[in-house]
């Protein structure tokens, strides 16, 4: 019984580390994209590593802003700082709120 908790503690270890490694090589991916300018390549691995951390708040900012800097596509836009301003609890003091608040208003702004 014992054995049996303890190959199942490790391997669930074992896929965290692997999601993490994923999600590393991903993001090197994602670093290259936006580098060559390659923004549907960029968009992708952003999706890719929001299916692997649909929490990650720096992907949804980068969400928003390929979709409107690069896509021309300010509901996705907006869609996406809203989802950073909601899932950091609009907490001002967090790096990725603060500027999704920002991009938001300036984009807003823009609009009307």
């Amino acid at each position: 019984m014992v054995n049996a908790i303890l190959r199942h503690v490790s391997r669930g270890h074992d896929a965290t580390a692997d999601r993490s490694v994923l999600v590393g090589a991903l993001r090197r991916q994602l670093d290259r994209a936006l580098a060559e300018r390659r923004w549907h390549f960029a968009q992708h691995f952003c999706d890719r590593i929001l299916a692997e951390e649909p929490r990650n708040l720096e992907m949804w900012l980068v969400k928003g802003y390929l979709a409107w800097h690069c896509f021309h596509d300010p509901q996705k836009a907006v869609a996406s700082f809203r989802h950073v301003l909601i899932l950091g609890g609009f907490e001002s003091s967090n790096e990725y709120v603060a500027q999704a608040r920002a991009a938001l208003a300036q984009l807003l702004e823009r609009l009307s």
